[in-house]
Order: structure tokens, then C-alpha cells, then sequence
């Protein structure tokens, strides 16, 4: 009798596992999200509870890159100790003061490690041009590469990293 014991528990188990589904909450749509989406989502669910939801949908595009990464040379590169942060914001200070550009001719992009990017913009065509990379390469140390991508470099452009050095 006891091998029937036996032999009916992982019956039993296995076929109230198969009745089994996931129970998901109600959502009315599914799209797309960026992270902030993402946050703000996260945030009305905990909040809220009603037909308005929608669930975002992962793409692979909302990655976040851990530090610049490029296919070619830099055409300056200069190692500088100081931390990536604090190059990067002296980077930018400089840029400002000297050049008072509008928010929408340069862009700035942080990535998780420390490392930043300083690039000017065509704010109409929305096309970069002349890249700063402030990577971090140790705690009180980084490297500043300045990528030209196709325009040319006056010497003042190829020496301005060398300003916060």
C-alpha cells in the first residue's frame, strides 16, 4: 500500500501543475517604452489600478550602453588625471564659456560608468559632428578622445581637451 502512497502524490502534483496558468493583470495596450516610460509606468501601477494601464514592451534599442564606443581612431586622444565626472564637467564649462553655444547645439550623454560624451549638433538636421569621449579608465584617471567625424580639426579644437588637464 505504501508504493501506491507513493506513486499518487507526484500524479497528483504533476496534474495540478498542468492546470495551472499565469495569471497576468489587465492592461489595455502594449507599446513601446523608453526608460522613463518605463519609471513612469512602474510608478502609476503601484498607484493606481484600472483599465488606462498598458504594459511596455522591451526593445532592444532601450539597452543602455556602459561607455562610448567607437569603430575608428580617435584624432586626439589625451590621458588627463583627474575622474572622468570632473574632466567632463570642466569640459563643458569651458565649451560654454568660451563658445556660449545654445542647449541645442551640443548634446551630453552620461553613461553608467562614469564615462561622458560632449558632442556638437546641427539642431537642424540633428547630425553630430565634432565628439569629446571623457572615458573612465581608473578612479582618478580618464581619457579624453575627440573624434572629428569628417570635419576638419583646427588646432585650437585638437589642444581644447588639454584645457582641463
Amino acid at each position: 500500500m505504501l508504493w501506491k502512497k507513493l506513486v499518487s502524490w507526484p500524479s497528483l502534483c504533476a496534474s495540478l501543475l498542468v492546470g495551472c496558468v499565469q495569471v497576468t493583470p489587465y492592461v489595455a495596450q502594449e507599446r513601446e517604452c523608453d526608460s522613463q516610460a518605463v519609471a513612469n509606468a512602474l510608478l502609476q501601477s503601484s498607484q493606481l489600478s484600472g483599465a488606462n494601464q498598458f504594459r511596455c514592451v522591451v526593445v532592444s534599442k532601450d539597452v543602455p550602453v556602459l561607455k562610448p564606443e567607437r569603430t575608428v581612431l580617435p584624432d586626439v586622444s589625451l590621458s588627463i588625471e583627474r575622474p572622468a565626472i570632473e574632466v567632463g564637467k570642466c569640459l563643458h564649462d569651458k565649451l560654454q564659456l568660451r563658445f556660449n553655444l545654445p542647449r541645442e547645439f551640443y548634446k551630453i550623454s552620461a553613461y553608467p560608468d562614469g564615462s561622458q560624451t560632449l558632442a556638437l549638433v546641427n539642431p537642424f538636421t540633428k547630425i553630430e559632428g565634432l565628439q569629446i569621449d571623457v572615458v573612465k579608465t581608473g578612479m582618478s584617471q580618464s581619457m579624453v578622445n575627440v573624434y572629428s567625424n569628417g570635419t576638419t580639426l583646427s588646432q585650437a579644437w585638437k589642444k581644447f581637451p588639454e584645457l582641463c588637464g
